[in-house]
């Protein structure tokens, strides 16, 4: 199809409504996690009016266009085109005659379907924000060049490879490896080096913290049996670091040569006795008389001899390393370790979170109390899971946003998670959705229990149809009176539980996150009519405007002032009430901007 008919998809209203599934979440009212079940394509149009320019990093692994039967999403992309056109909302006529003009070509099926999603991804990142994308040789070209568009070639940040399992349908070369894209929103707003933890450098931290709680001062007993715990650790990671072997009280550190080639010559003064050090022969100094003086002085220097010196380097000052562009993480790994939380294989080819958490801790800060992570190919949570893992690895406050469109699981071709679904879960359909929801439920719980303050929990949106909104698209020709009485009727008569559909759905119209804690105000005096959400006070229902008045004080007092009141329309038809509002702005010295009439 038209590339012009895949730029207008992504900016056509939204179709959907939010419906909060208060009962499949956890911890709704103190998390700031979001997962979101429907097409993706609808939720970032519904994201984008309260997300726009808010989201830190984006990771996606997207259907790869192989013609495989995996079943998380549809990825034959040149199956007939009128198939792609129909999901896209087009109408049988305007299917034919795109059809006639295109033609089927099996890359402009994916690209259409993954543009529009790249346009909205690129409106909610920051300035500071960057998106992963993983992708495989059959359309990393044409995403290459896609995302050059979208995001500017200026702002390609790397392309980075994973390797991961030989696959057993090679033929003349093996394919070990996929590809991750990277960009930025803006490139030039970006750290001007990014970082990882060395691996098993927080294992050594823990070890000498453990021997200088058990020797005190005794820096040659803690070096010792430092040295031993380096060699028992020969199947870990932390091995990789044994020359950090000596330990002061600054910590644990290694003996460097402080000469290099190429380094400076001339005589430097041992500062303890006045003598020159020897310099080796084709050998410099790395650093000048000045810093070597203050190097002894912090006692950043060993004295081997009067005459021999050794620099030392500390672990905590040198545990980061540049991110490579070659990971390697085998393929089985991240099955396995799926398989054994969830009691079975649920999921084929997981990606794995402990290189996801990498791509977060390289891209993301801890300190960040605003930091989002967003996916919106969710498959098997591990996006989330990542999140969860660097927020225990760094004390960070990282929020995930994720998007599953509810797949069906075949019964026949995946027997094992339909039935972990169905029997196991309990739900009634078995779809790809219920497999993320749990996998973040496990991973979040076993989490948790080394870190209690850990956010694991996740508010749960189903993406609706809205019944309202699907009488206004009747063309006008086919209303009926009927038509019209009745929606007038839906609309203005208030419906307790359509409630939590109107709150939440007017968060989105206020711009708040769809974390924010919607609370009752005097819920006593007058039930279901005024809720405060942040800043906004949300009116549902006419009221006495001096209640409205006393309600507005005691939020103030109590140190929530309001700044703007959200007034749904369709509930609250009583035009004095509403030019009472405009003269209670007046009064409280607000302006009339800061009313807003929703529905």
């Amino acid at each position: 199809m038209g590339k012009r008919e895949a730029y207008h998809t992504a900016f056509v209203p939204p179709q959907k409504i939010l419906k909060p599934l208060q009962a499949d979440s956890k911890d709704w009212d103190t998390t700031g996690n979001l997962l979101i079940k429907g097409d993706n394509l609808d939720a970032l149009r519904l994201l984008r009016q309260s997300y726009f320019g808010k989201v830190k990093l984006i990771y996606i692994d997207p259907p790869y266009n192989t013609q495989s039967d995996a079943f998380i999403y549809r990825d034959d992309f040149s199956a007939r085109q009128g198939e792609v056109l129909k999901q896209l909302g087009y109408s049988a006529d305007n299917i034919d005659y795109i059809k006639n003009i295109y033609g089927a070509r099996t890359h402009s099926g994916w690209l259409s379907f993954m543009y529009p999603r790249l346009l909205l991804a690129k409106d909610l990142l920051r300035d500071d924000g960057v998106i992963f994308i993983s992708i495989d040789d059959n359309e990393q070209a044409q995403l290459k060049l896609l995302c050059d568009e979208v995001f500017g070639v200026e702002n390609f940040v790397a392309e980075l490879v994973w390797e991961g399992a030989n696959k057993n349908d090679a033929r003349q070369i093996g394919t070990v490896h996929e590809y991750v894209l990277v960009y930025a929103q803006n490139r030039n707003e970006l750290p001007r080096e990014w970082s990882l933890k060395k691996e098993g450098a927080a294992p050594v931290f823990a070890e000498v913290k453990r021997l200088k709680k058990l020797h005190g001062s005794d820096f040659e007993t803690i070096s010792k049996e430092l040295a031993g715990w380096f060699r028992a650790m020969k199947a870990k990671p932390s091995f990789a670091l044994r020359r950090f072997r000596y330990v002061d009280e600054r910590g644990a550190y290694k003996e460097d040569d402080p000469t290099a080639p190429g380094g400076r010559k001339f005589d430097l003064i041992n500062p303890k006795n006045g003598q020159v050090l020897p310099l080796r022969r084709n050998r410099g100094w790395g650093f000048d008389q000045t810093e070597f003086n203050r190097l002894v002085d912090e006692g950043r220097v060993s004295f081997v001899t009067d005459s021999s010196v050794m620099i030392r380097r500390y672990l905590h000052e040198t545990d980061t390393i540049t991110p490579p562009s070659v990971y390697y993480q085998p393929a089985r790994s991240a099955s396995e370790r799926l398989t054994r939380m969830m009691d079975g294989n649920v999921f084929d080819f997981p990606k794995d979170e402990t290189v996801l958490n990498k791509f977060v801790e390289m891209a993301t800060d801890p300190d960040d109390a605003n930091c989002i992570v967003l996916d919106f190919f969710a498959g098997s949570g591990t996006t989330a899971h990542a999140v969860m893992l660097q927020n225990v690895l760094d004390n960070g406050t990282r929020r995930f946003i994720l998007v599953q469109i509810p797949q069906p699981i075949d019964p026949k071709k995946q027997k094992d998670a339909h039935t972990f679904v169905r029997d196991t879960l309990g739900k009634l359909e078995a779809t790809i959705f219920e497999i993320t929801a749990e996998r973040i439920r496990r991973a979040g719980g076993k989490l948790k229990a080394n870190k209690p303050e850990l956010d694991t929990g996740f508010r749960v949106f189903d993406l609706a149809d809205d019944p309202d909104a699907l009488i206004l698209q009747k063309p006008l020709a086919e209303a009926t009176q009927a038509d019209l009485a009745l929606l007038q009727t839906t609309i203005a008569t208030p419906q307790p539980d359509q409630l939590p559909r109107i709150l939440y759905n007017l968060l989105l119209a206020e711009g708040l996150p769809l974390s924010t804690r919607i609370e009752p105000v005097q819920a006593d005096q007058h039930p279901q009519a005024l809720y405060r959400a942040a800043d906004v006070l949300i009116i549902l229902q006419a009221l006495d405007t001096e209640d409205l008045r006393q309600a507005l004080a005691q939020l103030k007092t109590a140190g929530t002032p309001v700044q703007h009141l959200s007034v749904y329309a369709p509930w609250v038809q009583d035009n004095n009430f509403l030019l009472g509002l405009k003269t209670l702005l007046e009064t409280l010295g607000l302006s009339e901007d800061k009313l807003r009439l929703r529905g």
